[in-house]
């Protein structure tokens, strides 16, 4: 393990100093909630931004119209895409959708409602995804505007951070977890699926750790997943997106990680086989999956899915569990490719899309940072 081996081999003194360094620092991108911005349109996007994302790679770019303050457009930002694991970018669309959740519900909770058109232009390919727009959003004020995905404003749960491989059991009782299912928009053709048999259960983690060890070992993935890490405080601030440890350690052990890092940086291919450890270890205490399937697999689809993933995210935070996207098997390159079929002859017979499995655990007791975020000034863009 990191910790272990940096405790055996460091200098002591040396650590202490960084750790000093750090000690005065804050790492929290909520604090800025506090301060409602005169903008509703900033507003809105400033509560966006904690929206769930892949690799935490927050892909949004987004417009407000010069002539209208009532008006903006959500596209996606193309510097911030995942060509190795993510090569059609259906896990990048998946994260519009959480935003436009995030987005909706937080305009409800101020009492306007926010009609949103999805793929106003038409649905976008690899060559027009950054020059489609994913959504126009309008807000409309009037009084009691109440979004059905609500929940996901809940400002006690977006402040929450998300704690990461450090788990208990999950315990969700029968009337929560239907609660849970009844997300399922059988209009749009999304079903949620919850998953407690421990057949169903053990079959899940065993293809995660598959996956999982698929994506850490393959040189592409492994290198793109290493290259979207922020190993240090620091490097979390010059680039504030991308994957951090911030939800596997609390601040005084994370502090010794990240001055291992520093001092005595691993290899991709060591970083890799500790990240695998840690993943399967924490497998063990996996008792709950959820699977998101849709109809289709276009881009509207994959947006709706997004907007379910983020709701259903919301209410399980706010529930004291936490959710691991333990959704590696759904990459779609062709070392993956063995998995990803498994996955669907047994999770979706009838020739459905898995969009989404999530590993549902109660987390570790003990603060965490939260990950990075960019400002919301940082997603906002003049029009073209």
């Amino acid at each position: 393990m990191i910790v272990r081996s940096f405790l055996r081999s460091s200098s002591w003194w040396i650590a202490l100093v960084l750790i000093m360094v750090y000690a005065g620092c804050t790492d929290d991108p909520t604090d800025i909630l506090a301060v409602r911005n005169e903008n509703l349109r900033v507003e809105l996007v400033e509560w966006a931004r904690l929206a769930q994302s892949a690799h935490n790679y927050q892909p949004w770019r987004v417009v407000l119209d010069p002539d209208r303050s009532d008006r903006m457009w959500l596209y996606i930002e193309t510097e911030r895409l995942l060509p190795e694991t993510d090569p059609p970018a259906r896990q990048i669309t998946i994260s519009a959708g959480t935003f436009l959740a995030v987005l909706e519900a937080r305009a409800a909770q101020l009492g306007l409602a926010a009609q949103i058109e999805l793929l106003p232009h038409g649905e976008y390919d690899l060559e027009t995804i950054g020059s489609l727009p994913v959504a126009a959003v309008v807000l409309n004020e009037f009084s009691g505007a109440r979004s059905s995905l609500f929940v996901a404003a809940d400002v006690d749960a977006l402040s929450q951070a998300t704690v990461k491989y450090r788990y208990r059991p999950a315990e969700l009782d029968a009337s929560f977890r239907r609660r849970l299912t009844a997300w399922s928009d059988w209009d749009s053709g999304i079903q949620v699926s919850v998953m407690t048999d421990p057949a169903d259960v053990q079959w899940l983690n065993e293809i995660s750790r598959q996956a999982y060890v698929i994506e850490m070992r393959n040189p592409a993935t492994r290198a793109e997943t290493y290259e979207s890490t922020r190993m240090t405080r620091r490097a979390r601030r010059q680039q504030p997106y991308g994957l951090a440890y911030t939800a596997n350690f609390r601040p005084m052990i994370l502090r010794v990680v990240e001055t291992s890092q520093i001092l005595f940086p691993q290899s991709h291919e060591k970083w890799a086989e500790t990240g695998i450890d840690q993943f399967t270890a924490a497998l063990d205490d996996i008792n709950t999956y959820i699977v998101i399937t849709s109809e289709t697999n276009d881009r509207t689809a994959q947006v709706q899915t997004g907007r379910m993933l983020q709701a259903l995210w919301m209410e399980i935070q706010a529930a004291g569990h936490v959710v691991l996207a333990n959704s590696q098997a759904l990459q779609e390159y062709p070392k993956m490719r063995e998995l990803y079929t498994k996955v669907h002859e047994r999770l979706a017979p009838d020739g459905e899309t898995v969009q989404m499995i999530l590993a549902v655990a109660r987390p570790a007791t003990g603060r965490h940072l939260h990950s990075p975020r960019f400002r919301a000034e940082a997603l906002i863009s003049s029009p073209d």
